[in-house]
C-alpha cells in the first residue's frame, strides 16, 4: 500500500501528484491544519498526550503542524497568537507515513482531535511554562 493509498484509509482527502509523487492533502475537507513554534507546540503535544487527545502532528521546519478535524470556522481565538490556521483549500505535501518527521503519525485507531481540544491545550501548555510567582 502506498501512501496515498494509506491516507485515504485514515479518511483523509489527498491525491497523488503524478509529476512529483509527493501525496498531497487537500486542507479543510475532512482535515485542518493548525501550525505553530515548535516549543510550543511540543507542550501542547504532551498536553495532549497526558489526556489521551494526542493526534497525528508532523515536524515542518521551525514549527509543528497538527492535524485536527475541521470546524467549519476559519478563525482562532484571539488569546492564541502563536496558532496559525492553514486556510481551507490549501494543499499540503505529505511525507510518508514511516519519515521521521512524523512526531505522532495519523493512524486508524487515533482520530484527530478537534480544534477546541488543541485550543485548549495550547492554553494549558502556556500556563504551564509560566513561572509561579510567590510572595
Amino acid at each position: 500500500m502506498n501512501s496515498t493509498s494509506e491516507y485515504r484509509s485514515y479518511g483523509w482527502w489527498v491525491q497523488n501528484d503524478p509529476n512529483s509523487d509527493h501525496t498531497t492533502l487537500i486542507i479543510g475537507g475532512r482535515i485542518s491544519v493548525l501550525r505553530m513554534p515548535a516549543p510550543i507546540a511540543a507542550r501542547v503535544h504532551r498536553v495532549l498526550a497526558i489526556h489521551l487527545q494526542a493526534g497525528p502532528a508532523l515536524v515542518d521546519g521551525d514549527d509543528w503542524v497538527l492535524f485536527t478535524q475541521p470546524d467549519g470556522r476559519g478563525d482562532l481565538p484571539e488569546d492564541l497568537d502563536e496558532v496559525t490556521a492553514v486556510p481551507t483549500g490549501s494543499r499540503m505535501d505529505l511525507p510518508p507515513l514511516d519519515d521521521p518527521g512524523w512526531i505522532t503519525p495519523p493512524r486508524a485507531d487515533r482520530p484527530v482531535p478537534s480544534r477546541q481540544v488543541i485550543f485548549s491545550a495550547v492554553r494549558r501548555a502556556r500556563a504551564e511554562a509560566r513561572p509561579l510567582v510567590t510572595a
